[in-house]
């Protein structure tokens, strides 16, 4: 039984596929979680705990576990596959909440408020994490290989409709006839004459 052509199934892709990053073909989702991350990493050099505490970029402090929960988005845009939201929404929704759990133990260790140890790596990475979510939840696969497929099935229906339209060549002069329905023959303008 020959397979049946149209959509690839995802069991059918590969796990891995070269990365691509196709930043104008990425519908707002795609586009929202790339910045996203590229804005969280940046947020890791920046101080992240400030106040009495040593001020340190965010690497430093030991923040970087955060980066973690920019991993399955981040891969998922990059080979191009469909996201389960629910995974992406937790990533994102962990990327709010853990740092915020982070400065909260941090606080309560050194016995100060929150905004007196919060430093602004941290507000940029929880402002990353919310654009994240938002990009996880309006992310479409921009399925590359599902377009260039379109394009060769395209090209094929094109070269069937010339030769449909051609019609068949007349056993006298080799000159394409029309059929014609009403009389259900072909007919030879060439040689104007109906032939069977």
């Amino acid at each position: 039984m020959g397979k049946k052509e149209g959509k690839s199934s995802e069991k059918d892709e590969p796990l891995f596929r070269s990365f691509e990053f196709n930043f104008n073909q990425w519908n707002i989702g795609g586009k929202l979680i790339f910045i996203s991350t590229v804005v969280a990493i940046l947020s890791l050099l920046l101080p992240w705990i400030g106040g009495d505490a040593e001020t340190e970029i965010g690497f430093l402090q030991g923040t970087s576990i955060f980066l973690a929960l920019y991993i399955y988005p981040f891969f998922i845009l990059a080979q191009d596959k469909s996201m389960s939201k629910i995974i992406g929404g937790i990533s994102a929704g962990l990327g709010v909440i853990g740092p915020g759990a982070f400065l909260y133990y941090l606080s309560r260790d050194m016995m100060i408020r929150i905004p007196e140890v919060m430093d602004i790596g941290i507000v940029i990475y929880i402002l990353a994490s919310i654009v994240l979510f938002i990009g996880v939840m309006k992310y479409e696969k921009y399925d590359r290989y599902g377009k260039e497929k379109a394009k060769v099935l395209e090209k094929k229906k094109k070269r069937k409709m010339k030769k449909a339209s051609r019609g068949k060549p007349c056993p006298e002069c080799d000159s394409p006839m029309e059929y014609e329905r009403e009389w259900k023959s072909w007919y030879c303008k060439e040689c104007e004459k109906y032939r069977d």
